[in-house]
C-alpha cells in the first residue's frame, strides 16, 4: 500500500510543547525547586593558574566543528584548582559543556565532597546527564548517604531512561529521607514529574511499588503516572488498589472516582466523588467534585458548585481559575479574560493567566497587546509557550532575525531555558524556508547538550522535513538502543519504518512496544493504525485508527482514517471525514490535496 497521506513525523518526545491554549502548557522541567544551589563552601581556585588553564583547557574549547571529547579529556589539566577555574571561565562564555567537564574532573582528582556537589549541581543545571550521573556516582563514593547525591543520580538516570539505576536511587531516598516511605512517595511525585517524561516515572514507581504492596501511597502514585502515561488500565488498576488500603483517604477515591469517568463510567465516578466529600467535605473535595460534574454530564451541579467557591478563602483562586480556563476552552473568551484579569490583580495563577491573556489577545490580532502580556512571563510552566508565541509574532511584524535575537537574549539571561530557546528557533529557520539553518543550528546545540533528547528529536524532526531519511532513520535506531523501553523512541522509530521504509514488520514490533506502556495515547494508536493498514490489514487498521481519533484531535489521523476507509471500498465516509477534517484544519494542504484527487 502507497500512502498518500504524508509521514507526520511521531518523533517528539512526550511533553513536547505544543499549543498550550488547546492542551495544557509545556512544564519546564529544568530547575525544580529541590536543586537549588545549596553550596556551603564553594570552590574557588587562585588566579595563578590561568596561563595552564589557557594553555590546556580552553583551547581545545576554540577549536571548530564536532568535538572529539576523547581527546579534549587527555587535554585537560591535572591541577584541580586550574580545573575549576577553567570551569568557571566556560560558563562564563556560555561553554556548558566544557564546564562540566572541567568540574567532574576536579572532583575526580581532588574528591573533595563539596567540589563534587558543585561539580554534580552545574551538570545539572546544563543538562549533562551522564556528567551529572558521573558526578553524583563520585559523591556517593565519598558520602554513600547523602540525599542530595541520591537525587541527582535519580533525575539524571530518569533523563536518560536508564530505569535500573532511578530505581536503585530512589529507593534509597524513600528509605532515608523522608520520615517514612509513605511521605516519600508523596514528595517524590510531583518531582518525578517535573525531571522525567511520564512513562519513564511509571516503569520507576512500577518497580517501587513492588518492593512496597501494601502501601497506599505508592499505588496512589504509581496511578497518577499511569494516568500521565495514557495507561488507563494500569492507572485503574492501582487506584483500586490504594482505594482498597486507604478507603477513607480523600486523593485515593477522587483519583478513582476521575479514573471511572475517563473510562466512560461517569455514574459510578459521581457518586465514587460524592461519597469522599460526604466523609470530607473540605474546599478541596468539593471544587474536584465540582469539576467531576462538569466533566461528567452535570453542568449546572458543577458550575454552581464552583460559583459557591469562589467566595471561599481558601479555594476561591482555585475555582476562579477553573471557571476561566473552562470558559476560554468553550470559547466564551469575555468571560475567561475578565476572571483571568482578576487572578492577575489578585496575584493568584499569575503566569498562567497572562498567557491566556496574550492567547485572547493573538485571537483579536491585537499583537501589541499579546506581546505585552507574554512578555511579562519569565518563568513557570508557561514561560516557554508563551516566549515561543511572542517570537512567532514579533518574526511576523518585525522579521526573523528580531524573533531570532529575542529569543537569544531570554536564553542569555535564563540558562535554564536554553535547549527550548534553540527548538524555538530552529521552527522558526525551519518556518521560514531554512531547513538547513535550522539543522546547522541543532547540530551545534547537540555539541553543547549531547544528553539533551528534546534536540536530538528536534534534529530527527528537521531531518524528516528535510526529506534526509537515512540519517533521521540512523539517529532513531541509536536512541531506541540508548534507551531501551522507552516507548517514545519505539513510536517514533516504529513509525518511520511503517510510513517510510519496507520495514513494515519491523515497524510494526517497535509500536507494539510502544503500545503496551502507553495503550491509550492517540499518537500511538495512529501509528498501530498505519502500520496494519500497511499490511493490508484494514479492518484491524480502522478499529485502532478509530480509537486514534476519539483521543486526539490531529490531521493525520484523520487523512489515515480516510485512507482505510478508502480501502474498505468505503469511499463516501472518507470523503465525509475528509470534509469534516478540512472544516477543522482549513489550512491543511495533505487534506486539499486527498479531498481534490477523491473528486
Amino acid at each position: 500500500m502507497t500512502s498518500e497521506a504524508p509521514g507526520r513525523s511521531k518523533v517528539m518526545p512526550e511533553g513536547q510543547r505544543g499549543d498550550p491554549a488547546a492542551s495544557g502548557a509545556g512544564r519546564n522541567c529544568y530547575s525544580p525547586a529541590i536543586m537549588t544551589r545549596h553550596c556551603t563552601r564553594p570552590w574557588r581556585p587562585a588566579a595563578v593558574f590561568l596561563p595552564l588553564l589557557l594553555a590546556g583547557l580552553l583551547g581545545g574549547c576554540a577549536a571548530s566543528g564536532p568535538l572529539d571529547r576523547e581527546a579534549e579529556a587527555l587535554a585537560l589539566p591535572d591541577d584541580p584548582n586550574a580545573l575549576v577555574l577553567g570551569a568557571e571561565m566556560a560558563l562564563q562564555r556560555g561553554q556548558y559543556r566544557d564546564a562540566a567537564e572541567a568540574y567532574l574532573r576536579a572532583a575526580q582528582l581532588s574528591r573533595d565532597e563539596s567540589l563534587t556537589e558543585q561539580a554534580a549541581q552545574v551538570a545539572f543545571e546544563h543538562r549533562q546527564w551522564r556528567i551529572v550521573k558521573q558526578a553524583a556516582d563520585a559523591w556517593l563514593e565519598l558520602n554513600f548517604t547523602h540525599e542530595q547525591a541520591h537525587r541527582y543520580a535519580a533525575f539524571a538516570a530518569l533523563q536518560l531512561y536508564d530505569i535500573d539505576s532511578a530505581t536503585e536511587h530512589l529507593s534509597a531516598l524513600l528509605e532515608t529521607a523522608f520520615i517514612n516511605p509513605q511521605a516519600g512517595f508523596l514528595a517524590l511525585l510531583p518531582q518525578l514529574g517535573e525531571q522525567a517524561s511520564a512513562p519513564a516515572v511509571t516503569a520507576v514507581l512500577s518497580r517501587l511499588v513492588e518492593k512496597y504492596p501494601n502501601l497506599t501511597e505508592a499505588h496512589y502514585a504509581l496511578a497518577q503516572a499511569a494516568l500521565q502515561s495514557e495507561n488507563l488500565a494500569l492507572a485503574l488498576d492501582h487506584a483500586n488498589k490504594a482505594r482498597e488500603l486507604g478507603p477513607y483517604w480523600s486523593p485515593a477515591g477522587l483519583l478513582l472516582a476521575r479514573l471511572h469517568l475517563l473510562n466512560g463510567d461517569a455514574a459510578a465516578g459521581l457518586a465514587l466523588a460524592r461519597d469522599v466529600v460526604e466523609h470530607d467535605d473540605s474546599d478541596a473535595n468539593r471544587l474536584e467534585l465540582g469539576l467531576l460534574q462538569l466533566q461528567g454530564g452535570e453542568e449546572e451541579a458543577g458550575r454552581d458548585a464552583l460559583l459557591d467557591l469562589a467566595e471561599s478563602e481558601t479555594a476561591g483562586a482555585l475555582a476562579e481559575r477553573a471557571m476561566a480556563n473552562i470558559e476560554f476552552q468553550i470559547g466564551d473568551r469575555d468571560a475567561a479574560v475578565k476572571r483571568f484579569t482578576a487572578l492577575v490583580s489578585g496575584g493568584r495563577f499569575v503566569y498562567e493567566s497572562l498567557f491566556y491573556l496574550g492567547a485572547a489577545a493573538e485571537g483579536r490580532q491585537n499583537w501589541e497587546e499579546a506581546e505585552r502580556y507574554y512578555s511579562r512571563i519569565t518563568g513557570g510552566d508557561f514561560a516557554m509557550a508563551a516566549q515561543g508565541r511572542l517570537a512567532r509574532i514579533k518574526a511576523d511584524q518585525q522579521g526573523i532575525e528580531a524573533a531570532r535575537s529575542y529569543l537569544q537574549e531570554y536564553a542569555a539571561a535564563r540558562p535554564q531555558y536554553r535547549t527550548d530557546v534553540i527548538i524555538a528557533e530552529a521552527n522558526l529557520l525551519s518556518g521560514n524556508g531554512d531547513s538547513a539553518g535550522a539543522l546547522v543550528l541543532l547540530e551545534q546545540a547537540l555539541r553543547q547538550y549531547p544528553d539533551a533528547v528534546e534536540l536530538r528529536y528536534a534534529r530527527i524532526f528537521q531531518l524528516e522535513s528535510a526529506g534526509k531519511i537515512s540519517p533521521m532513520l540512523d539517529d532513531l535506531r541509536e536512541l531506541v538502543r540508548e534507551r531501551p523501553g522507552d516507548p517514545v523512541a519505539a513510536n517514533a522509530l516504529g513509525y518511520t519504518l511503517v510510513d517510510r521504509t519496507r520495514h513494515h514488520r519491523e515497524g510494526l514490533a517497535l509500536i507494539e512496544q510502544a503500545l503496551e506502556a502507553t495503550p491509550d495515547n492517540g499518537a500511538v494508536l495512529d501509528s498501530m493504525g498505519w502500520a496494519l493498514a500497511r499490511l493490508r490489514r484494514y479492518d484491524e487498521a480502522l478499529e485502532y485508527l478509530e480509537r486514534a481519533r476519539s483521543n486526539i484531535a490531529d490531521p493525520e489521523v484523520e487523512l489515515h482514517l480516510g485512507e482505510v476507509m478508502l480501502k474498505l471500498g468505503r469511499k463516501d465516509e472518507a470523503r465525509e471525514i475528509w470534509e469534516q477534517a478540512l472544516q477543522r484544519y482549513p489550512d491543511n494542504a495533505d487534506i486539499q490535496r486527498r479531498l481534490k484527487k477523491l473528486r
